[in-house]
Parts: structure tokens; sequence; C-alpha cells
């Protein structure tokens, strides 16, 4: 089970690397300890996908975002863990809106168990993140609730959609909403916890914000272009799906004759059209201006940084942003 899937090259600090790998194993018993139910049949099912795997972004930029602090692991391991059901809980639902079928490698938690099992385990990861935070304290509940509202607005956002809106500019909020707020809350929280400098927060709060848009456009960008064996994605799955992510959105806004608006509706549950569809995109320049947008959101991450101290931490900061702009996986 592959726990962390980022580039070991972005950490080369020794202790730095050692405290994370000690976090995160904590994170994980935490997670296994607290989504078990006494009722066998709910835990099956809350961590079929929780214990699957992952890339863990949100709980290494906790206990990055603590460096800058007096990190308590035991402390940050549990705001990780709250962070990650809220994660998955999440990952559930949106299954069930979108009817999908797999999720991170294996069978969805809706199609394996049914709708409403699903909408319940999901619910259930919401209250053990509750109560995780309660042990934290009264500032983590309010943050994490807050999250969760914010969060919550996006997901209606978007499944209502940018009806009169700008598409590209409603879609760039649904993400910000929510992808970029709880990652945004997780370098707040590990920041909290570990008494970081007011200042130094605020711009780790940035930069995980900027990283969170930027990490779901590289994500799009991989639905489209990348290489299945590397990244694991099905190959143009947003498409089939009727999801019009933000280099569909950029090529269809450069549309002039139609064309790529009619392939559109074509490939939808149409596996044979995806490689003339994703040509379409790359010809009108989608990949180009996503790309474009990408970098913007990196150039405003390392520029957050500039009020980080500078040491392994912010090192492995900076990697990490730069990691996303050739990611393969």
């Amino acid at each position: 089970m592959n726990k962390v899937n980022i580039p070991e090259m972005l950490i080369t600090d020794e202790k730095l690397k050692d405290f994370l790998a000690q976090g995160i194993k904590r994170t994980e018993e935490f997670l296994e300890i607290e989504s078990a139910s006494p009722y066998i049949p709910l835990t099956e099912i809350t961590q079929h996908l929780l214990l699957a795997g992952g890339k863990r972004i949100r709980p290494i930029l906790v206990f990055l975002s603590a460096q800058f602090g007096k990190p308590d692991i035991d402390r940050l391991a549990k705001v990780a863990a709250a962070i990650e059901f809220i994660h998955v809980a999440t990952l559930y639902h949106d299954d069930v809106m979108d009817e999908a079928l797999m999720r991170r490698g294996v069978e969805s938690v809706n199609a394996k168990f049914g709708n409403t099992n699903a909408i319940l385990a999901g619910d259930f990861l919401f209250s053990r993140a509750s109560a995780i935070a309660a042990e934290l304290g009264p500032h983590v509940v309010t943050t994490l609730a807050d999250t969760l509202s914010v969060l919550c607005e996006g997901q209606i956002r978007e499944a209502i959609g940018a009806g009169t809106t700008d598409p590209i500019k409603h879609y760039l909020e649904v993400l910000k909403q929510k992808t970029g707020s709880l990652i945004e809350s997780s370098a707040a929280l590990g920041a909290y916890l570990s008494g970081a400098d007011d200042v130094v927060a605020a711009a780790l709060s940035n930069y995980a914000q900027n990283i969170g848009l930027a990490f779901q456009i590289s994500d799009d960008i991989l639905d489209l272009k990348g290489d299945p064996a590397k990244s694991g994605k099905t190959i143009g799955k947003d498409l089939l799906e009727g999801i019009h992510t933000l280099p569909v959105l950029s090529a269809l806004s450069l549309d002039k004759e139609g064309v790529l608006k009619q392939l559109l509706i074509e490939v939808k549950g149409n596996p044979e059209n995806i490689g003339k569809t994703i040509a379409k995109v790359t010809e009108l320049g989608g990949f180009d201006v996503a790309g474009l947008h990408l970098e913007s959101l990196i150039d405003q991450a390392m520029t957050a940084l500039d009020s980080v101290p500078k040491g392994s931490a912010r090192d492995a900061l900076v990697q990490f942003a730069q990691w996303l702009t050739k990611r393969n996986n």
C-alpha cells in the first residue's frame, strides 16, 4: 500500500525526513483506530478507501508547516487524521453524486456498498473528525467547521453550475472552495498547533491555498494528458462523465467554430472519441492556458514563502511547488 506518493527528493534533510515519516506513520495509526466501529460492516465501509493509500498531501502540509514552531507529533497527527477524514468523506459523497465506479485504483465505496452506505460512511467520518477536533481545542473545532462550510458551498456551487457566470471564473471559485480550503487549513492548523508566528502562519496558509489550486489543475491536466501507467488515472475519465475541467473550459472559450463543443457532446460515454477530443483541446491551446494558470499559482505560492524563515522545511515547500509543474502521478 503506497501511503505517500511524493518524490523523496523533495526532502533532503534526514532529520526532517525522519520526522515526516514518523508523523505520517502516526497519522495512519490514528486513521485506522479512529475510523473503526464496534459494528464491523461500518468499519469495512469507512476504511475501504481511507486505508487504500493516497498521497496524503494534507497531512504532509500539516507536518511541514509545524516545523516553524515547536511541533508535537501526536497532536499534529490527530489534526492530520481529522483533516484526512473530512477529505475522504467528501470523496465518498462526491462519488455518489458523480456515480463514479473507481477511486484510487479500487472500486468506489458507492459501487461496492451502495449509495446509502457511502453517504452514511461519509457522515460517520465527519463525526470522527469532529470528535478529534474537540480534543484539540476550540480553535481547531472552529477552523474545521468553517472549512467544511466553505467546502460544502463549493460543492453546491459546482452542482448548480456556472449559469450566467464566466465558466472559468466559476470553475476556479469552485476549486478554491472545494480543494483549496482544506489544504489551506492543513497548513494553518499545523502552524497553529506548533505555535508558529502569526505572520509565518498567514504566509503558510496563503502558500497552501495556492498549492491546493495548483495541485487540482495539475490533476486536471493529467486526466487528459498523463501516462496511465504512472498516474494510475483513466485518461479522459472526466470527458466521459461530462465533466469539463480547466483545459477544456479554456479551449471552449477559443472554440469559435463550435467543433470542440460538438466533440464534447459526442465523447460523453463514448471512449472511442477521447483521442480526437483531447487533440482538439490541444489544438485550441487549452493546455497552454491551463499551464499558465498553474504557473501563476506556483508563483504566488513561492511569493508567500518570502515571509517564511529559511531552512529545510521551507526548502521542501519550495521543491514541492516546483514538483507540481512536472508531476506525472
